[in-house]
């Protein structure tokens, strides 16, 4: 389920013009939400069906809206520095395919539910904020899911998702890391790769 939620974390956060204010992160989710989830229900089996048009979707209406460069560099810490350019630019690759056909794989599971948006509690000018929802859920508690966003080039992109305070950057650094110990950052990019190959990526 948790896999689950993460994909439509990223997936509500879609196509949009991004705005001014701060406020326009939390408008650039619910904006988005109803046109995803109305394609999802209306192809709930296409990830299954179709993965390459999933992976047509996801690339159109969640890469362009993702700053991967931001949560390698977050999710790798201190070894992100010590990468030479070849090997950051591979690394931000494979990981962001990886991520896109992780969602893709979830979304078969995709099943209606309802989401709450909650007021985004941040000055106006702000550039860096957490837009807060809620997944309600009809056979369980609400799943709370936190969206970190910042302004890049005018646009608000995503950087992180926590789910019931798990983040997604931390959740994948600590792995890494013991990865990168083991057996170097060339190693953990070579597995990023392998598994992209097998799942056609």
């Amino acid at each position: 389920m948790r896999h689950l939620v993460i994909v439509l974390a990223m997936v509500l956060l879609g196509t949009g013009v991004a705005r001014g204010a701060a406020d326009s992160a939390r408008l650039l989710v619910m904006d988005i939400s109803n046109q995803v989830t109305q394609a999802l229900n209306k192809e709930p089996d296409l990830a299954e069906r179709d993965p390459a048009s999933m992976y047509k979707l996801l690339n159109r209406v969640v890469v362009p809206h993702f700053d991967f460069d931001a949560t390698a560099k977050l999710v790798l810490g201190r070894y992100w520095r010590d990468m030479t350019p070849q090997q950051q630019q591979r690394f931000v690759q494979e990981f962001s395919t990886h991520l896109v056909r992780f969602y893709a794989a979830s979304l078969m599971k995709y099943k209606d539910q309802t989401i709450d948006f909650k007021p985004l509690r941040a000055p106006d000018a702000a550039e860096d904020v957490a837009v807060h929802t809620e997944v309600e859920q009809g056979n369980g508690p609400s799943i709370p899911i936190d969206y970190r966003m910042h302004l890049k080039g005018g646009d608000w992109k995503v950087y992180d998702v926590s789910i019931d305070g798990i983040s997604l950057v931390a959740s994948n650094r600590n792995s890494y890391a013991a990865e990168i110990r083991k057996g170097g950052i060339d190693t953990l990019t070579a597995r990023l790769a392998r598994i992209n190959r097998e799942n056609g990526g």
